[in-house]
């Protein structure tokens, strides 16, 4: 008789965490991968451009994955594929607008890819012993899908990022019949986005963004920039529309906006009106009352498009007074004193700003507590599991299922590296395993470990001496007094004379070290080391980075 399968689920990140969200499902040894994200830099992680799962558990797992499946283009749900895909080698299956967005980020990194279209009208297609399906949502991107994964067990849902918007911009809502009819076929486990598990209510429709845009266009007399997401083409569509009724043209700076809108554009998903469109670098011509540019950078990233403007730094497009910024954009947590910063730089230029709290200029496209308990109603999981979200966010999910009937032993609480077990009648935490996290550095892509991310912060924090010794080769003697420069360690004006003393001291260090251990250079240079540092920290107060350098002549 053979043993029952077991669906096991593996949080590589995403959960308990907003950002580089991955996801794996196996059942028994057989599995696929939801999403392939990238999160950004946290504070004192120096140099590091983006943060990608770290995927190394999958030698120690022993899985078979047949495929990874996308939800949508977002770089949380995407960012990682031009990184982990190469490793990986897996077809990957999405939605059109999904894949169009793969396929530009991959041609970056020179890498094809095996892209396979997901179907999305109730059709199936077979990813090793299992049966795939992306199930319409809406979002904040276009063609946005929950995945629903048929297994032996039953129906996995992972909804991915969605809402419940009863008018999208396109007109494709979200498949509320089909999901009913995945409850009626028996869902074994919903995987849900929790982001707004702890607002109340159910969030507003894109299509409020639409009027309060153009009646903030229509009151500015000088020039309107509109910063946003990049992938948000519902949002650069609203924007390019009400330019257009203001008799604005439209200028772009950014070049992932540029890409995204060029992709939708062939796509033929975004509808620009002839001679609407003015190239950034001919928009001088163009005068500032029927001018509207769409910036990237609504995050404060410094180099981005809207802080270039906002000090002064893009050719040819200078703000001053009578000039509006929109924010059509939310903060991500942990971003506002960055973008406080940013405005006050727009004021200075005479500029004025407009954003969400003054006005409807932005509508979040995550699923509110309301909405996020309708997809329980009408899926009916056996078990439920939150993901996509920091600790609050899961258990404030857990909550709402419990408050929609699903008993509390029917839902699970398991972040990255943590995984779940789900059998017939039960779900249990399995064990452990390492889903930490890779730095990728620079355009090239190289992976930055722990140690230099510890050398960044100790360089950003105590700066750095160096210090060269010039010794007798034979004689094992000092020749002369050790020379220390340092940076970022001391003020100018004292700098001389501490290092001075420094020197001296290390010099008689030296002095009374014994002949064996002169005559051992690596020896000699870790003896250099630890005398500074304890030397500094005594003296001044820091801990610098030290290098040694000891020369034999």
């Amino acid at each position: 008789m053979s043993s029952e399968p077991v669906l096991r689920c593996f949080p590589l990140g995403g959960v308990g965490e907003f950002g580089k969200n991955m996801m794996i499902y196996a059942v028994d040894d057989d599995a696929v991968i939801v999403d392939c994200g990238m999160g950004f830099p946290e504070p004192g992680q120096h140099g590091v451009d983006v943060v990608v799962p770290d995927i190394s558990a999958l030698d120690e797992l022993g899985l078979h994955i047949h495929a990874l499946l996308l939800t949508h283009g977002h770089e949380d749900h995407i960012g990682g594929l031009p990184h982990l895909l190469p490793k990986l080698k897996l077809p990957v299956y999405g939605t059109e607008v999904t894949l169009a967005l793969v396929r530009g980020k991959l041609a970056e990194s020179r890498y094809k890819g095996d892209l396979r279209a997901l179907p999305e009208n109730g059709d199936q297609v077979r990813v090793g012993p299992f049966k795939v399906e992306g199930v319409p949502v809406t979002h904040s991107i276009m063609d946005a899908v929950s995945i629903a994964i048929h297994t032996s067990l039953g129906i996995i849902i992972h909804t991915g990022d969605f809402k419940l918007d009863p008018a999208p911009i396109d007109g494709r809502v979200t498949a509320i019949h089909r999901f009913s009819q995945l409850g009626d076929q028996g869902v074994i486990l919903l995987a849900s986005d929790s982001t707004n598990a702890t607002r109340a209510g159910s969030g507003p429709s894109e299509r409020v963004v639409g009027p309060a845009l153009r009646q903030t266009v229509s009151q500015c007399t000088g020039k309107v920039v509109v910063t946003t997401f990049a992938s948000n083409m519902f949002r650069i569509q609203q924007i390019i529309d009400a330019a257009v009724a203001c008799g604005r043209r439209v200028a772009v700076a950014g070049r992932s906006l540029e890409r995204n809108m060029e992709i939708t554009r062939q796509l033929k998903r975004l509808n620009v009106p002839a001679g609407t469109l003015v190239d950034i670098k001919q928009c001088a011509d163009v005068p500032d009352r029927e001018l509207l540019i769409i910036a990237t950078g609504s995050q404060g990233e410094s180099r981005a498009a809207l802080a270039r403007l906002a000090y002064d730094r893009f050719k040819g497009v200078r703000l001053g007074e009578g000039d509006l910024v929109i924010f059509s954009s939310s903060n991500i947590p942990g971003n506002e004193r960055v973008i406080a910063g940013l405005y006050n730089h727009i004021y200075r230029r005479g500029a004025r700003v407009k954003h969400a709290r003054q006005a409807p200029l932005h509508v979040s496209g995550h699923a509110q507590a309301h909405e996020l308990k309708m997809m329980m109603q009408l899926t009916r999981p056996k078990f439920f599991y939150p993901v996509h979200g920091e600790y609050t966010n899961l258990i404030e999910h857990r909550d709402l299922a419990l408050a929609t009937g699903i008993p509390f032993d029917h839902t699970i609480i398991a972040e990255n590296g943590q995984c779940v077990e789900v059998e017939r009648e039960r779900i249990g935490l399995g064990p452990t395993f390492h889903a930490g996290a890779v730095f990728v550095d620079g355009d090239i892509r190289d992976e930055i470990d722990g140690i230099v991310l510890r050398d960044r912060r100790v360089l950003a924090e105590d700066g750095m001496i160096s210090a060269t010794v010039l010794l007798s080769q034979h004689e094992g003697k000092l020749l002369d007094l050790p020379e220390l420069v340092a940076r970022g360690v001391l003020h100018e004006d004292v700098s001389d004379e501490v290092l001075a003393n420094a020197a001296a001291a290390l010099q008689r260090f030296i002095e009374q070290l014994d002949e064996e251990l002169l005559a051992d250079i690596d020896a000699l240079k870790e003896e250099v080391r630890l005398f500074l540092r304890r030397w500094c920290r005594k003296q001044i107060g820091r801990r610098p980075m030290v290098l040694p350098v000891v020369l034999a002549v």
